[in-house]
């Protein structure tokens, strides 16, 4: 893992509980939202540079995945925005499969088509655009290239 340093807990208990559940039963317990897969996302907090996790919903596609700064609809971005910004370098859990990846937020005709793998993963997603009036961004997560 690229990431290192001291991980920070979040503040939020069911973020916090969700994540240690995930972690220790490689998803079979805390893997979902709403019946729904999620992976655990891992950055590097940009204030503190601790290790920052979060659970979100899993929008994978040949490889790649997809994140929502959605903040479930909210007119903010969520915490971990500010962090993938700032430190693209993320590390996804996938059940057991842990990876290091390379966040980008998306724009134009490439944004709009992950749109519709995020949305099929998740159909919220469409509520959550349309009752704010942020842009919501939307990160791509890619591999990153073994330099063997």
């Amino acid at each position: 893992m690229p990431l290192h340093g001291e991980y920070k807990p979040s503040a939020t208990s069911w973020v916090r509980d969700q994540v240690a559940q995930y972690e220790a039963t490689e998803g079979a317990e805390g893997g979902t939202f709403l019946d729904l897969p999620v992976i655990i996302l891992t950055t590097k907090g940009v204030k503190s540079g601790k290790i920052r996790k979060m659970p979100l919903m899993r929008v994978e596609h040949n490889g790649s995945y997809a994140v929502a700064a959605s903040n479930g609809g909210a007119d903010t971005h969520p915490s971990w925005y500010q962090n993938v910004v700032a430190h693209p370098l993320v590390e996804v859990q996938d059940r057991a499969v842990k990876q290091d990846m390379i966040a980008r937020e998306l724009h134009g005709e490439e944004k709009a088509e992950w749109w519709k793998r995020a949305d099929a993963a998740y159909p919220p997603f469409v509520e959550y655009r349309a009752g704010t009036d942020r842009d919501i961004p939307l990160f791509v997560l890619e591999p990153v290239a073994d330099e063997r």
